[in-house]
């Protein structure tokens, strides 16, 4: 193996959203501190004798740009002739983020989709920043026990790829990849569905996305190409002296468990009885409030003038109002964005610059999404109306 330190192409050219000198500048340190020289990639044209000195190349999320065809051909011949690409996008995919990553990725079996990741039970504090904790074993997992990856789609992932992160069951969508590699000829690639987990400030605050680049960046360049033995093989070598141990204590503990449920069930019940009787007080103790604190709130201004805010307590009807209200806001939005993108995608094919076969899909694409939403706030405000009246 050659001892020169390898180089590290972070392209430049296609309107990247994750620069080098600014989103990835934290990560540039990482892989300098690694061994890794690391540069901006700045010519237009993608070429193979530009690539000749470098072991990877980077795409960190193109926005409303394409690689050419033959830029294209020329990063899979960089792929098997033993160089490493990583290809990172967005929430939205390629459709959303108007690129092609997934023309680079899908002969290797792997292509971003036009979704958004959200968890709203594992998460670094907003759903669309979800904690993925099925992790694959892996040289580029090796270490790494979760990843957090905002705002990122999924991928579909056929037979010739390999998932490396995996939503939770918790996750819309559920159980979909979000990492992703394949190997080809004498090189490889590895696909993440959002740019953000090498954000600076961002994803690069998460200790498992330290040690998840370090190791992705070392395995694409064939520094490493296999999980570490010490760590892997002893564990598979105590798996069948650890399972004769379990089997022989499992009919008793098996046992014990139910009998333990049965006894748990029971007593759940008499928990949700008491409860249920509980909340019926509250609920009549909240409505009394209620009307005294209106009965205030009316004296106080007929007396004394002075206008104090009514309704402090809300009921349930008022708080589901309040839901679908912050529901009808969100889709008027979407559906807001969805307007704004068709319109530019019917500019640019005005104006010649979008081919009619790219322009009648994406059109469709957009429509189909637009009556979807649309049929979406025309039930919530029926529902609103309803609740209302």
């Amino acid at each position: 193996m050659s001892r020169r330190r390898k180089l590290v192409y972070f392209d430049q050219t296609q309107n990247e959203r994750g620069r080098l000198d600014t989103t990835y500048s934290e990560l540039a340190k990482l892989l300098r501190d690694n061994d890794f020289d690391v540069e901006p990639y700045t010519e237009f044209m993608i070429l193979a004798k530009n690539l000749e000195n470098a072991s990877v190349i980077v795409f960190g999320c193109p926005n409303s740009s394409k690689l050419r065809p033959a830029e294209i051909d020329v990063l899979k011949r960089f792929v098997t002739n033993g160089g490493g690409i990583m290809l990172l996008s967005l929430s939205g995919g390629d459709r959303g983020l108007m690129n092609n990553m997934s023309q680079v990725s899908k002969g290797f079996g792997i292509t971003f989709e036009n979704t958004a990741l959200r968890d709203e039970r594992n998460n670094a504090g907003l759903p669309t920043m979800p904690i993925i904790t099925d992790i694959v074993e892996h040289p580029t997992t090796q270490d790494v026990n979760d990843l957090l990856v905002p705002s990122s789609c999924t991928l579909n992932v056929t037979t010739k790829g390999f998932a490396l992160a995996i939503s939770a069951d918790t996750g819309d969508p559920p159980k979909k990849p979000i990492v992703a590699c394949a190997e080809a000829g004498e090189g490889r690639l590895i696909c993440v569905g959002s740019y953000e987990v090498f954000r600076r400030g961002g994803g690069m605050k998460h200790p498992g996305n330290k040690q998840f680049a370090v190791n992705a960046f070392k395995w694409l360049s064939g520094v490493i190409t296999r999980v570490e033995p010490s760590e892997v093989v002893e564990a598979e070598e105590k798996k069948p002296k650890a399972k004769a141990k379990e089997a022989a204590a499992i009919s008793v503990e098996t046992e014990k468990t139910l009998r333990r449920l049965v006894n748990a069930v029971f007593d759940l019940q008499k928990d949700i009885r008491k409860l249920d009787k509980q909340v019926t007080g509250v609920e009549k103790n909240l409505e009394l409030l209620r009307d005294q604190f209106q009965d205030f709130a009316d004296k106080a201004q007929e007396q004394l003038g002075v206008m104090i805010p009514a309704r402090q307590f809300k009921t349930e009807e008022e708080n589901l109002a309040a839901e679908i209200e912050a529901d009808i806001k969100a889709l008027e939005k979407e559906v807001k964005s969805v307007r704004q993108l068709r319109d530019h995608v019917e500019e640019r094919h005005s104006s010649g610059s979008m081919p009619k076969e790219t322009y009648t899909e994406q059109t469709e694409k957009l429509n189909a999404r637009l009556k979807s939403l649309e049929k979406k706030l025309d039930t919530k405000t029926r529902e609103l109306e309803e609740l209302l009246s």
